[in-house]
Formats: structure tokens, sequence, C-alpha cells
């Protein structure tokens, strides 16, 4: 189980970091300060996922995906 949960984080991330690239925003810096989080915490998010699930709808939210 813990291994899938880590597989699904990933997909996460990878998605997170392609919906950025794909926003106006285009970097992670530039949406860390839109979305008023640090640059590393997105960089975190986009290379080892996010296992919160009012975060992640959050981030769509914000990105309105």
């Amino acid at each position: 189980m813990k291994q899938t949960k880590m597989d699904l984080n990933l997909v996460v991330g990878a998605n997170l970091k392609r919906a950025i690239k794909n926003s106006k925003w285009k970097t992670q810096a530039r949406f860390a300060e839109a979305f008023g989080a640090e640059d590393r915490t997105v960089g975190r998010w986009c290379n080892q996922g996010i296992d919160k699930l009012s975060l992640i709808q959050q981030i769509a939210d914000f990105l309105e995906i």
C-alpha cells in the first residue's frame, strides 16, 4: 500500500508541474508567489507530490482546472 501511495504522489507532482508550465505563470517560482507559497514548497510538491486532498483541490481551483 505504501508503494502505491508514493506512486500516486509522484503522479500528482508530475501533473502539477505540467499544469504550472501550461498556466499563465509558466514557472514554479511565479506560481508560488501568486499562490502564496514558498518556492521550495512548490518544488517539493512537484517532485514528491501532495497527499492532502484539500490542498490538491485548492491548487486545482487556483489553476482553474
